[in-house]
């Protein structure tokens, strides 16, 4: 027969504890399905050829890159189309410190009017552990195309970026290596579902620790039924 009196005060706040660790792991589990199926879809590409660029506006979005692992600043260039706004992921610059604005232009090929080719991307809103932006300092932790286009002064920004080959020191043109399906720049499918295992054993750890104190303060015990007597 078991015997358990728990304590009111420990057992509320493990309960919300362990509420809040399993909706953690439900987010990111749910996370690792939606980019599992959407790294499965065709990209959508797209190609501006009418465009002017508006100097002076271009934002830096802090990301480590999914082919080398360099952590840098991904170059947001935003352009006129028309009527509307669109930024162009156009560039990486290596570095834990962001650039300075004034040291970085649009890259030479948009300048010159060459058309802009690249993977469509409609991004996720920033998630609840994004580091909060500097905007004065033009900095972003996650793509927030409405803030950023608020913070360079402009109206009618799209909600996707065009993510553009990226042009390396050596001349050549590569893929854009945040280009993906879902819009998921920062995490791949894998990363997720690392966070999903970590949030849904730190649910068991707490389990068992609090288990465990009970079972060291007498509160949970284990006693033989005794045998009746005829």
């Amino acid at each position: 027969m078991i015997r358990f009196k728990p304590l009111p005060l420990m057992s509320l706040l493990s309960i919300i504890a362990f509420a809040v660790l399993i909706s953690f792991g439900r987010w990111q589990w749910e996370k690792y399905e939606q980019k599992s199926a959407a790294a499965e879809e065709p990209v959508a590409e797209m190609t501006i050829a009418s465009y002017q660029p508006v100097e002076g506006g271009i934002q830096f979005v802090f990301g480590v890159r999914p082919d080398t692992h360099e952590q840098g600043w991904r170059v947001f260039a935003p352009v006129q189309e028309g009527d509307s706004i669109v930024f162009v992921d156009s560039d990486f610059v290596v570095g834990r410190d962001s650039p300075n604005p004034a040291e970085i232009r649009v890259p030479a090929a948009m300048r010159f009017g060459a058309p802009v080719s690249g993977a469509s991307v409609r991004p996720e809103d920033p998630g609840p552990f994004a580091a909060p932006p500097r905007p004065l300092e033009r900095r972003w932790y996650a793509v927030d195309l409405p803030a950023m286009g608020r913070n360079a002064g402009l109206e009618n920004v799209a909600d996707y970026y065009i993510a553009a080959a990226y042009v390396g020191t050596d001349g050549r043109a590569a893929a854009n290596p945040f280009a993906l399906a879902s819009g998921a720049d920062a995490l791949p499918p894998a990363r997720h579902l690392g966070y999903a295992l970590t949030w849904y054993g730190l649910a068991i750890v707490l389990l068992a620790i609090y288990f465990a104190y009970h079972v060291s303060v007498g509160r949970l015990t284990l006693q033989r039924a005794r045998p009746r007597e005829d």
